[in-house]
């Protein structure tokens, strides 16, 4: 079978071109599916497997997913799926599968790192020592220990994140449609409902998949039941925090800082080369973008271009568990398959 790795970095490249995958034809591309020239696509477009990571602007949808009328799989190198469209994938029957757990450590440690930072001024305070411009009462932190800390998503992510702030000497709440009794008994934290949980925490951090309930989950009305000066961190997706609202709570200090390493739209900021070839950009990305900019231009705000995953171990993990999925489905096996669940 024909497998076309998209997105490749060098890390990537390297892990996998010591490694035994179960196709004999297999190409390696740097670019993003949506990136491709016309001289690559010739050479791919009979390809049965595609992997793919989160940064595709463009979905895979029917439009794209019908350039490649051989494809049979799609293995997303990452535990969220919502780039592709897999209503259209069980039509055509292709089969989808991610790698649901490959680094809760990595995530939760990036988390509180910008937590850290937030909280201490870390990143202001070095940018003014570097420009000799010291102002020694604007870096006036606060202690995490004794504060609370509010978890929504108490997956493997959100639980690591409660053990650490359990570290801290932090109080946990938590909210979770599905919550953890044995979890909760052991790390002493407390699930509560989302009310109590915006109205108690000092700290609110997301850990939650994509879904069509929790569109926008911290919007105006979010924000109104919140403490004032509350810290927001989101390193889960970016559709779960309306920019506006987040803008506006920033502006009027109802939100004091924010750690975003996922944002809506995020891939018009990340890759920048996308907007000069889209010839037709939907209204909501373009303001989404303007949006994400002003957010980038406030100190309180600490945004990274979705790193949390990367680091080496958890790479790794990640292309050990998706070449584990095209092995298997090569000899007609389908593991951590998206469609089934």
């Amino acid at each position: 079978m024909k497998t076309i790795f998209f997105d490749v970095d060098k890390i990537t490249r390297d892990y996998l071109e010591k490694q035994q995958i179960c196709t004999g034809d297999t190409v390696l591309l740097p670019e993003s599916m949506e990136n491709i020239s016309q001289q690559q696509y010739e050479q791919i477009k009979d390809a049965e497997i595609i992997s793919v990571f989160v940064h595709t602007a463009l979905k895979m949808n029917k439009e794209s997913l019908d350039r490649y009328p051989k494809l049979k799989l799609i293995a997303t190198r990452s535990t969220g799926f919502d780039h592709i469209d897999l209503n259209y994938c069980k039509e055509r029957g292709i089969e989808v599968v991610n790698v649901p757990k490959y680094g809760e450590a990595t995530v939760a440690e990036f988390t509180f790192g910008t937590l850290l930072a937030l909280a201490r001024h870390i990143i202001q305070a070095r940018t003014d020592m570097k420009n000799n411009f010291v102002r020694m009462n604007e870096y006036i932190g606060f202690d995490l220990y004794g504060h609370t800390i509010g978890i929504i998503g108490t997956g493997a992510i959100g639980r690591h994140v409660a053990k650490l702030a359990r570290g801290f000497g932090m109080d946990v709440l938590a909210y979770d449609l599905y919550p953890n009794e044995e979890f909760q008994r052991i790390y002493n934290i407390h699930y509560v409902g989302l009310d109590e949980l915006y109205a108690k925490s000092d700290v609110i951090t997301l850990h939650a998949p994509a879904t069509k309930e929790n569109y926008h989950l911290l919007n105006d009305e979010a924000f109104k039941k919140m403490k004032d000066g509350v810290i927001i961190l989101n390193t889960a997706r970016g559709s779960l925090v309306d920019p506006e609202a987040l803008y506006r709570a920033l502006t009027h200090g109802k939100v004091k800082g924010a750690a975003l390493d996922v944002l809506e739209n995020e891939d018009f900021i990340i890759h920048d080369d996308i907007i000069l070839k889209s010839q037709d950009i939907p209204i909501d990305y373009a303001m989404n973008t303007i949006i994400n900019a002003r957010l980038m231009q406030m100190k309180n705000v600490l945004i990274t271009p979705h790193i949390a995953f990367n680091s080496v171990d958890a790479v790794h993990r990640i292309l050990h568990t998706t070449l584990e999925n095209i092995n298997h489905f090569c000899s007609g096996q389908v593991q951590n398959s998206v469609l089934k669940k």
